[in-house]
């Protein structure tokens, strides 16, 4: 990982971000488009947390770059349980207005639901994702733990659906072997 610190905020890109560029640089013009956009709204979706933090009077100690998105790390400094429940928040608030915006003016498309799904991923009551550290602020350890149970169970149920009718997608099954794993090593 390439690192270098201006004024009090460490900036970061990891080599797997390089992987997704050289991924980009290979695909046919279609599918590298559409990695582009995916990009982009993970960009946005990030740049959402990044002002509320800063408008809250925090700052990032650390913006890391890597395959899979962009990861901001706030300073030390203490803000509010509302205020920190708007900064998790206002990342999939900036994709579902994005999504909102893109179906009201072109009646949906690509970026509308990357958008959409982004958001609604970043949701999901995981310890890795928005969802679950909103979840963590919002109950105690064994409810985070339960609700965290049966969203994984629920996945494998939906899963092992897919598979026994020939409809599941490499997608779906990465993301859920990541969520196991976040949920396990995080």
């Amino acid at each position: 990982m390439f690192k270098i610190k201006i004024k009090n905020t460490t900036y970061g890109v990891s080599f797997s971000f390089f992987f997704v560029v050289a991924l980009v640089s290979v695909c046919s013009g279609t599918q590298a488009d559409m990695l582009f956009v995916t990009l982009m709204c993970c960009a946005l979706h990030e740049l959402g947390h990044l002002v509320l933090m800063t408008a809250f009077g925090s700052s990032p100690q650390e913006i890391v770059v890597y395959g899979g998105g962009i990861r901001i790390t706030p300073d030390n400094k203490q803000l509010s349980k509302n205020h920190d429940l708007a900064v998790l928040f206002g990342g999939a608030a900036v994709n579902f207005a994005l999504c909102l915006l893109t179906y009201l003016t072109n009646g949906g498309g690509f970026f509308c639901q990357v958008n959409f799904l982004l958001g609604a991923l970043n949701l999901l009551p995981f310890r890795y994702f928005d969802g679950g550290r909103i979840l963590a602020l919002l109950a105690n350890g064994k409810i985070c733990e339960l609700f965290r149970a049966v969203f994984i169970l629920l996945t494998a149920v939906a899963m092992v659906y897919m598979i026994l009718h020939g409809t599941v997608s490499i997608s779906f099954a990465a993301t859920f072997c990541f969520i196991v794993l976040s949920e396990v090593i995080y």
